[in-house]
């Protein structure tokens, strides 16, 4: 309609799945604009540096099980941004210097604002508002217990945008509540399947040691029982992408979910005693913690993406949106990569 400003497509959150629907976007001519409520894109693909010292302390890896993910795969090979690292018959790969890398690669040439948490999806007539607001400090959950404790915040400058169509790729815990706080009613049926998608939380211990850690080639150690209260432990070193010995220490999500709630020193305390003997004789220079709230989906929607049929484009995509043919049906990049594109697919079909 002739004077009728046509506005960009809003994709909330910056992980993945959020810059693989706005790259495919972009590409077929849109305009995107990127909201992400951390200090930098990623998402779980997560990496943190402490002087020498890099640690991987979201997802380790990624492998390939699909030719659709395999084709993206082998542009970023071919460009230098992963290799091989270990494993067979599906190889794990890793990121030159650290997950978050990719990432960063992937967002270059996105127009992305980080630091920005949505607080609520109101419609239009012709679209969606989304308020938010952008914080200097990145808000971290404490309890587990919380309703939804990443919504907690401390208001920094308020503001809004309007959007054609919006495309959220957090979990789907928090795009329900978004979507609430915005008035929007989705159909029963939904609902219901949005709502029992569940995460497992996870509790990680970063170490930096002065010395060789026990932890065998190629630096990557996983517990034979699911139960176990350390579940993996990575030699950060050993995998290449620190100049320093750097242990990510994780927990496994029954334990996590257990112990969320308990200050950080009784956490570490515990976590540094169960894991204790992939120190071996270094000492740690230095300890930090890092809590996922919704680290793993432990139920899925079957399904790459959700259309939520509501009066203008909102879909729903991420790791925990995956399609019954999948024959592994876990939650992993894979997923949340594919699970974008799907979504970024649709919407050009129907906008």
């Amino acid at each position: 309609m002739p004077g009728v400003p046509k506005h960009p497509i809003v994709v909330i959150g910056g992980g993945i799945s959020g810059l693989m629907a706005a790259r495919t976007l972009v590409e077929a001519g849109e305009e995107v604009v990127i909201l992400d409520k951390g200090r930098s894109g990623g998402g779980r693909m997560a990496t943190r540096e402490s002087g020498r010292a890099t640690f991987d302390h979201g997802a380790q890896y990624f492998t390939v099980r699909t030719p659709e993910f395999a084709a993206y795969v082998k542009e970023w090979k071919a460009q230098g941004w992963i290799t091989e690292w270990f494993g067979e018959p599906h190889a794990r790969y890793r990121a030159e210097g650290g997950m978050n890398r990719l990432t960063r690669h992937l967002a270059e040439p996105l127009d992305i604002c980080v630091r920005v948490r949505v607080t609520s999806i109101e419609p239009e007539q012709n679209g969606w508002l989304l308020h938010w607001v952008s914080e200097e400090q990145e808000y971290v959950a404490q309890t587990y217990d919380e309703v939804l404790p990443e919504e907690v915040y401390d208001p920094g400058n308020k503001a809004n945008i309007r959007a054609r169509a919006v495309l959220i790729t957090a979990p789907p815990p928090q795009a329900l509540y978004l979507l609430r706080q915005g008035g929007n009613h989705l159909a029963e049926e939904q609902e219901r399947k949005l709502a029992a998608v569940r995460y497992l939380p996870c509790l990680a211990a970063l170490l930096k040691l002065d010395g060789v850690s026990a932890v065998p080639a190629p630096g990557y150690v996983r517990a034979k029982n699911s139960t176990d209260p350390v579940q993996l432990v990575v030699d950060n070193y050993q995998k290449g992408i620190s100049s320093q010995s750097a242990l990510t220490i994780y927990a496994c999500g029954q334990w996590s979910r257990d112990h969320f709630n308990q200050p950080d020193d009784e956490v570490l305390g515990q976590l540094l005693q169960e894991a204790q003997v992939w120190q071996g004789s270094a000492n740690i220079i230095e300890a930090q913690l890092k809590r996922w709230r919704f680290s793993l989906a432990e139920t899925m929607y079957p399904a790459r993406f959700a259309d939520l049929g509501l009066q203008s484009p909102a879909l729903l995509a991420g790791d925990s949106f995956i399609a019954p043919e999948d024959d592994a049906q876990h939650a992993r990049i894979e997923t949340a990569a594919l699970s974008g594109v799907a979504a970024a697919k649709r919407l050009l079909d129907i906008l």
